[in-house]
């Protein structure tokens, strides 16, 4: 990150979002190219799609924020440009996914908290999320995509993918004693 001073709440959701993609980087390093293309159940997003809607969130959003930079006069984003009603492009191997994951990654850890405090101060609307400033919406926008992380994991465990005690590990759940 640049030695720009990055506001707590961005800092914060930077840190819990490199956190759920590491924890979903060691979830499909468990699976096969095959796994990638189930879904839950019940019907919804297969694995690759959620790990490509994540990559998306993240990417669209920094893409947001540069075109913020370079046009003052920018004032309403659609949803699909945070993202928001994108799948995009599932992957066809456990590799690529794994690459896209470890991309999003470097790209929240090196241009997440990037946006000057004018950019930081601007006001946008997404229409039917709200009107906010782009330090409100950042950690916000942030914490979706990382949140699909565990929507990754659910399907995983409704298609008992994750080997016994494994998922524990990986998706969190497990109780490991240090609250204690």
């Amino acid at each position: 990150m640049s030695e720009q001073h990055v506001p707590e709440a961005i800092a914060t959701a930077l840190t819990e979002a490199d956190a759920a993609l590491e924890r979903l980087d060691a979830a499909l390093a468990t699976l096969g190219d095959g796994d990638l293309h189930r879904a839950h159940r019940d019907g919804g997003w297969t694995i690759a799609q959620v790990v490509s809607h994540i990559s998306m969130c993240a990417i669209l959003w920094l893409g947001d924020l540069k075109r913020l930079e370079n046009d003052p006069e920018l004032d309403f984003v659609f949803r699909e440009e945070v993202g928001h009603d994108l799948v995009g492009y599932p992957q066809s191997t456990i590799e690529l996914a794994r690459r896209q994951v470890a991309s999003t990654r470097r790209t929240l850890a090196t241009a997440g908290g990037s946006a000057g405090p004018d950019v930081l101060a601007r006001t946008v609307t997404i229409p039917d999320l709200g009107t906010m400033t782009i330090e409100e919406w950042s950690p916000l926008i942030i914490g979706h995509a990382a949140g699909h992380a565990e929507q990754a994991f659910e399907i995983m465990r409704d298609r008992e993918l994750l080997a016994v005690g494994a998922g524990d590990a990986i998706d969190g759940s497990a109780d490991s004693g240090a609250d204690a």
